[in-house]
């Protein structure tokens, strides 16, 4: 039987999210006509700005080290940080800075002293919301640090580009009766859920739009009875818990909105060519009328169904299947591919790359 780790607390990440966010840099890096992820996260801010990033673990996008007036929140200290991924080749524990507020249970806000309650510039959390129990908490906590003139900048996972390809959109009424739970663990529902339907292309666990690997299922469906067994834990076991395209994230943050739940509203998103997209959210609910709040939700209930049927694109010899074009001219000179190119290609060279 196929066996995923099993995480505690201390365990941010889940298998494959770093490689994930490692393909979606990749992507921006090998398409310069698209906007670049780092610039469209940091968007009008500057070194000045206070910033806290949330779950930078070994990556941050904004080190202090650099000059970034910042703050960072993660699981664990940073000594405890550098043991656990130490023994990972793909990570420099030298970029792992000191980590400011330590969360280890309870409300995230807690972890945060009151004095810098509504003193941000920016909130940062990349590939970070898919893992909360609690997503309305996460983004009210996220509101109250913020200013009223701040944001809430969030890198989230695109279901149709990523191991969550074969998972369905999380909707508002899961976000609601998490809240109502008050959970702080993920059920047996999403542990099942999220290892019966994991997948991957080519051994990797992100991809850019248009691949046409065979998605492969990563675990037997035996894998089941594992996961049942963590109903029993009373700890918090990591999975990737909430699962979007960008219409159906956008369509719950409208809809919490004008349930009271958020005060919080979309500025602007950005679909990634590769495994993501981007999202801005400023403070103040959309003031616009119910008539005008029906429309917007059919609309992004119509958008989801087509983001959905977008995904079967990837399906070669599915009836919307459309074979990616071939690659615009690129003006920059070839350049050696890396073992992290190979490895997140499937080991394929393309054509500007040296034999």
């Amino acid at each position: 039987m196929s066996e995923l780790p099993t995480p505690s607390r201390a365990q941010h990440s889940t298998p494959g999210d770093h490689a994930v966010q490692r393909v979606a840099q990749l992507a921006s890096d090998a398409a310069p006509a698209s906007v670049a992820r780092d610039q469209s996260l940091l968007d009008g801010l500057t070194k000045a700005s206070k910033i806290i990033e949330i779950g930078p673990a070994h990556n941050p996008l904004v080190p202090r080290s650099a000059g970034w007036n910042s703050f960072s929140l993660d699981h664990a200290t940073r000594a405890e940080l550098v043991a656990k991924y130490a023994a990972d080749s793909w990570v420099d524990t030298a970029k792992i800075e000191e980590v400011d507020f330590v969360w280890h249970s309870g409300a995230m806000i807690d972890a945060v002293p009151a004095e810098h309650h509504g003193t941000f510039d920016a909130v940062i959390a990349s590939h970070v919301i898919e893992h909360t129990t609690d997503v309305i908490r996460f983004l009210q906590a996220a509101r109250t640090l913020l200013r009223p003139e701040g944001s809430l900048r969030l890198a989230v996972p695109d279901k149709r580009k990523c191991f969550d390809l074969y998972r369905n959109p999380s909707t508002t009424a899961d976000a609601i009766v998490a809240y109502e739970d008050k959970r702080d663990r993920h059920d047996t529902r999403t542990h099942l859920d999220y290892a019966l339907r994991m997948a991957a292309k080519g051994g990797c666990p992100g991809w850019f739009e248009g691949d046409t690997q065979t998605a492969e299922l990563l675990h037997h469906v035996e894998i089941a009875w594992q996961m049942l067994r963590y109903r029993d834990v009373p700890d918090y076991v990591d999975a990737h818990n909430w699962v979007f395209v960008p219409a159906s994230f956008a369509l719950m943050m409208l809809e919490l909105g004008a349930l009271a739940f958020l005060d919080l509203r979309v500025e602007s998103l950005v679909v990634m060519p590769a495994t993501e997209f981007l999202v801005q959210l400023r403070p103040g609910r959309e003031a616009i009328d119910p008539d005008a709040i029906q429309a917007r939700r059919r609309a992004l209930m119509d958008r989801i169904l087509i983001e959905l049927a977008d995904q079967t694109r990837q399906i070669a010899g599915s009836p919307l299947h459309v074979p990616p074009p071939l690659p615009a001219a690129d003006p920059t000179p070839p350049r050696p591919r890396s073992r992290l190119h190979l490895w997140l290609s499937g080991g394929r060279r393309d054509s500007r790359s040296p034999a």
